[in-house]
């Protein structure tokens, strides 16, 4: 009894083997569900930057026409600020010379 049987060895050496099988195996198998996700996540940043340059052109195309729309405004102010100061002078005038 002094000797351990070798079924015995020959179990163990077996479960072991079967265990580095089966974590081999999951790792496979996680290696290619990763994989997987990555390929469809490549797909959406794809379809992202597509709709994002898509986005910046119509952004693009409606920014010169407020840029003049802006522009034209900015010019009335400041031809109605001209002409508000100009009937603002002849009102002081008027004032000085009822006083």
């Amino acid at each position: 009894m002094e000797e351990i049987p070798a079924i015995f060895w020959m179990i163990i050496v077996g479960i072991l083997v079967v265990f580095v099988c089966y974590v081999l195996y999951q790792l496979a198998m996680l290696l290619k569900e990763s994989r997987d996700s990555i390929e469809g996540v490549n797909k959406a940043l794809e379809d992202i930057n597509n709709i994002v340059s898509e986005i910046n052109g119509i952004i693009n195309i409606v920014k010169t026409p407020v840029l003049q729309i802006t522009g034209a405004l900015h010019g009335i102010s400041t031809v109605a600020s001209v002409i508000s100061g100009i009937i603002d002078g002849f009102k002081s005038g008027e004032e000085e010379r009822n006083d």
